[in-house]
């Protein structure tokens, strides 16, 4: 097949660390153009590149494999560098882009790649708002082109050994899990902690994660129904000056999340519930534990080994090392997100995380602001989106601000 022209858009830590040592690996796609308005940012993923692409170029030339070497070699010299997406995406004959930008530039990134008859990847959030993630879904219903939510914890070798597990019925019909993303935060960089750039704190950045990680494993045929901040923290500040930009400052997003998911059936209305916290001021909910009606898995790490820990009822014991796809070279999560995205373009066909999911997990979150404003008053999904919709027809011109503001602290 044809390999997979792809441009990057945005050249900060998460493409410079997590996504471009993905791409000297994949011979299906060729990374052909990075893009980013900041000089600075823009050499140091040029510097980067080099170093991986020269690096892995070598040890293909130590072990015979000349060909490998060649590629790395002409794809180097073949990238292209630019300051402005319009120009990228006009010069530039792409087949996908790679969104790594900040949040706020998802949704208008994403529509122009896609008005453009690019298909189009973006790092998770998906948008600031449901409404920002709903004016992506349109254009890629108007446009026919494809799209993936990057939510790189669905690729994860310890995610995919737990969905696997489940899925041949080990632990009987899965009824409740826990699942944290919870660190001290990200105080290095203030855009994080801006509810205009991000859209929210804490839930949302670092909890979605886990809210899709969490339909994921109860069962992407079921629908999220309904979301509660669940007692007694729910959505909060727990730590409320930070050090940012060298500075004290008073923190104005959340740093804190604790939410409860309901996931039901649309057929046979079986049903399970998520318990997902998603922090900045350190971990209080329980470790990972997925419950089922038979037994339980959990998360170990053991000599570098990562473990998926099955455990039934009557003491038994297994304890499977984590992979993923078996046999196969899977070096990261993210690298496996990036190949899917080749698959699905080359083969025209849809993400397994796609435009409806990352929308989905958007109104997750949505949900739970809402039910923390109502007292944690538990919210259906649906009566999140009738309010927010509500406020687009009242503030045509500004909803998604106005709707930042009345779910945010």
């Amino acid at each position: 097949m044809k390999r997979v022209r792809v441009g990057a858009i945005g050249t900060g830590g998460i493409f410079r660390g997590a996504h471009l040592p993905a791409y000297p690996d994949l011979p299906s796609c060729q990374l052909v153009a990075l893009c980013d308005a900041s000089a600075e940012a823009l050499a140091a993923a040029e510097a980067r590149m080099k170093e991986l692409y020269k690096q892995k170029a070598k040890q293909a030339e130590e072990r015979g494999d000349m060909a490998t070497a060649e590629r790395l070699k002409q794809d180097l010299k073949e990238v292209k560098l630019y300051q402005d997406v319009q120009m990228m995406l006009q010069n530039e004959s792409l087949d996908l882009v790679d969104i790594c930008t900040q949040p706020h530039l998802h949704a208008p990134m994403a529509i122009a790649a896609l008005e453009a008859g690019v298909h189009v990847m973006c790092e998770k959030p998906m948008a600031r708002t449901w409404l920002e993630c709903m004016r992506v879904v349109e254009t890629v219903q108007r446009t026919g082109r494809l799209y993936q939510h990057n939510e790189n914890w669905l690729w994860d070798p310890v995610y995919y050994t737990a969905k696997k597990i489940i899925d041949a019925g080990w632990i009987g019909e899965p009824v409740m899990m826990f699942l944290a993303t919870a660190h001290g935060g990200p105080e290095g960089n203030p855009n994080f902690w801006n509810a205009e750039v991000g859209g929210g704190g804490s839930l949302l950045d670092n909890g979605i994660h886990a809210v899709g990680a969490s339909w994921y494993l109860s069962g992407l045929e079921k629908r999220p129904t309904a979301v509660k901040a669940a007692e007694p923290i729910g959505i909060t500040i727990r730590m409320p000056q930070r050090i940012l930009s060298g500075a004290f400052q008073p923190v104005r997003v959340e740093d804190d999340g604790h939410i409860l998911i309901r996931f039901e059936h649309p057929q046979t209305g079986a049903w399970s519930t998520a318990h997902v916290e998603g922090s900045w001021s350190h971990r209080d909910s329980p470790d990972t534990l997925i419950i089922g009606t038979m037994g339980t898995i959990r998360f170990e790490y053991e000599d570098d080994r990562r473990l998926v820990v099955v455990e039934d009822a009557q003491g038994g014991c297994r304890r499977v090392e984590a992979s993923g796809p078996t046999w196969e070279y899977w070096p990261s999560s993210f690298y496996g997100e990036i190949r899917h995205m080749v698959e699905c373009v080359q083969r025209g066909m849809r993400s397994v995380s796609d435009e409806h999911f990352g929308a989905e997990c958007s109104a997750i979150v949505g949900a739970a602001y809402l039910s923390q404003k109502r007292d944690k008053r538990a919210v259906s999904v649906a009566e999140f989106k009738r309010f927010a919709l509500n406020l687009a027809r009242r503030y045509p011109d500004s909803a998604d601000a106005e709707l930042i503001s009345r779910l945010l602290p």
